[in-house]
């Protein structure tokens, strides 16, 4: 029997008090040589259902955090990537952060190549999804953490190796918020990956970080369902030393283009 065939699926998420609310379906994102299996709400079925638009009409976000987005395939497939590259598992232990999560598929593979993920995200029924699947990962051995916050008002708990995020920065007023979180939260010699769909806002937000970190940036076109991305990729590291070593460790391509501080003396 194959691995994904011993996986966890909507009948075992049907007995979860939070997931079984939704419409759920089981969804297998291919990632590398295999593939990420996860259980989703089923979007269409939930938003015919219209339960979510009085709070829409009320000025409430729309409910993005339901749907995968290709940048974070495109993350969770550069993890694969460099973890194939690796003679053992480089990611096991490692403290992970997956900011502004929604259901955290670059977090949940992360699980799933034995790192202590965190999902943090203001949407408690995301997280509910996001734990849940990193849990049921084969290669999870280290139980997923999560946070409900606000990171406009809140902060988020703990230091970490690497912080994830996912189309987070589409917004100018999130700008202010992630550099403090992101200040308080990356553990020295940490790294940040980012990766973004060439967003004129997210291209701002990485031009802001310039003053404090080193960066590497690439692009992988990358297609998922009936969705598809131009995906940059960006590594976020406070010195040039760090930054070689994660350029390493998480596969950069070798004409990425790395960008140093205006103040390179750290």
């Amino acid at each position: 029997m194959s691995e994904l065939a011993k996986m966890p699926g909507v009948p075992d998420a049907q007995q979860d008090p939070v997931l079984r609310r939704y419409p759920l379906r089981r969804l297998r994102v291919p990632v590398g040589p295999g593939q990420l299996s996860i259980v989703i709400p089923d979007d269409r079925a939930w938003m015919r259902q219209g339960t979510w638009a009085h709070d829409v009409l009320r000025g409430k976000e729309p409910p993005y955090w339901c749907r995968i987005w290709p940048v974070a395939v495109a993350i969770a497939r550069q993890l694969v990537r460099a973890r194939g590259r690796e003679q053992d598992n480089a990611f096991a232990g490692m403290r992970v952060l997956d900011l502004g999560c929604g259901l955290g598929v670059p977090g949940v593979q992360a699980a799933g190549l034995g790192a202590a993920v965190t999902f943090v995200d203001f949407e408690a029924d995301a997280l509910a999804f996001a734990k849940w699947n990193a849990a049921a990962q084969p290669g999870c051995e280290i139980p997923p953490t999560t946070q409900q916050v606000d990171w406009a008002l809140g902060g988020v708990s703990g230091s970490f190796d690497l912080i994830l995020l996912s189309d987070v920065t589409y917004h100018r007023n999130h700008h202010a918020p992630l550099r403090r979180q992101l200040a308080s939260a990356l553990a020295d010699g940490g790294c940040v990956l980012h990766a973004d769909p060439l967003r004129e806002l997210s291209t701002s937000f990485l031009a802001e970080q310039r003053r404090a970190f080193h960066q590497t940036s690439w692009q992988r076109d990358t297609s998922f369902l009936d969705r598809r991305a131009d995906a940059r990729l960006t590594l976020l590291a406070k010195t040039a030393a760090d930054m070689q070593t994660w350029r390493q460790h998480l596969s950069a391509p070798s004409d990425a283009e790395t960008l140093t501080r205006p103040d390179d003396s750290a």
